[in-house]
C-alpha cells in the first residue's frame, strides 16, 4: 500500500546526493541544526548502546556527536550515495565505519543494533514502509529509533507559487505526524512519540533558494517531473507568484515543518527462566 501519490524517482534522488557531496556540508545549515536537536534528545533516552546505525548518514556529520554521547559504542554510517560516504571517509575528524546501501534492504543482521539514528532521510521514500520494516528488523528488543523528517507544511510557499504556474509535480508531498505514527505502530514499534517544530527562513530571491537546494541535492525528484530546463516564461510566472509573498522589508519566506520521532521495539521474545 502506498502512503502518498507523489512518486519519487529514487535513483534520481541518489544521483542528486552523489553530485552534492562536496557542497552539502557548507549549504546544510538547517539540516545540521535539526541534527543538533536530535542529538540533544539522546540525553533523554535510557540507553547504553553497543551498536548504533546512523541511517542516511550523508557526509557523516553526526558521527562525532554520536561518538561523544556513546564513546564505547560501535557506529555504522550508512548511505545510498557512495560519494557522500567517500567525502565522509576523507574527513580526518569523522568517526565510524561506512556502508553504501539502500535503507530498504539493510545489509545487517536481525537484532544487531541498539539505536538507529536518522536525520532527514525518510522523506526521500514515497513509501517508507520497507525502510521502517528494515529498521524494526535490525533493532534489538527495547531499542530505540530516533529520527527527523519533513512534514507537509515544508515548502508550502513554493508549492503555492507553483500552483499558479501549472499542475505538474514540482515539490515533494510530505507525510504528517499521524501518518508516521500509524506506519511505525503497524511495523510493531511501541511508545511512539512525535512532535513538530516549524522553522520559517527567508531567502533573497528564488534563484538563491534553487541554488541552496541544488547544493544539498534536494531538487525535484518526482518520477514524472519535466526533464528539460525550466522555460523563461514559466520561471517569470513562478517568480511573480513567489514575489507576492515577500515579507515587508525582508526576503521570500520558506517554511520547514520538522517532525521529530522516537519509537521503541518491544520485548519480542520471552526471557529464559532465571534471566
Amino acid at each position: 500500500m502506498r502512503t502518498r501519490t507523489f512518486e519519487l524517482d529514487f535513483e534520481a534522488v541518489r544521483k542528486g546526493f552523489r553530485m552534492a557531496a562536496s557542497t552539502y556540508d557548507a549549504a546544510a545549515g538547517l539540516q545540521h541544526r535539526i541534527e543538533s536537536d536530535l542529538i540533544e534528545r539522546l540525553s533523554l533516552l535510557d540507553l547504553r548502546p553497543e551498536w548504533i546505525l546512523d541511517l542516511g548518514c550523508g557526509t557523516g556529520h553526526a558521527g562525532p556527536s554520536l561518538a561523544r554521547h556513546y564513546p564505547r559504542a560501535g557506529i555504522i554510517g550508512l548511505d545510498a550515495a557512495f560519494e557522500m560516504l567517500h567525502w565522509k571517509q576523507a574527513q580526518p575528524d569523522r568517526h565510524s565505519a561506512a556502508l553504501c546501501a539502500d535503507a530498504r534492504a539493510l545489509p545487517l543482521a536481525p537484532s544487531s543494533m541498539d539505536l538507529v539514528f536518522s536525520n532527514l532521510l525518510l522523506q526521500w521514500f514515497d513509501d517508507p514502509t520497507a525502510a521502517l520494516s528494515e529498521v524494526y528488523r535490525i533493532l534489538r528488543d527495547r531499542s530505540a529509533f530516533l529520527f527527523a523528517t519533513f512534514g507537509p507544511r515544508t515548502f508550502q510557499e513554493l508549492r503555492e507559487a507553483w500552483s499558479q504556474v501549472d499542475t505538474a509535480p514540482h515539490v515533494s508531498a510530505f507525510l504528517d505526524g499521524p501518518t508516521w505514527g500509524g506506519l511505525l505502530m503497524r511495523e510493531g514499534f511501541v511508545e511512539v512519540v512525535l512532535d513538530v517544530d516549524i522553522v520559517l527562513e527567508e531567502v533573497a530571491d528564488l534563484k538563491t533558494l534553487a541554488n541552496q537546494l541544488r547544493q544539498i541535492g534536494a531538487t525535484n525528484r518526482h518520477a514524472q517531473r519535466a526533464r528539460g530546463l525550466l522555460g523563461r516564461t514559466h520561471f517569470e510566472m513562478l517568480t511573480r507568484a513567489y514575489e507576492a509573498m515577500r515579507r515587508p522589508g525582508g526576503g521570500l519566506p520558506v517554511t520547514y515543518e520538522i517532525l521529530y520521532g522516537l519509537a521503541w521495539t518491544p520485548m519480542r521474545f520471552a526471557r529464559p527462566k532465571g534471566a
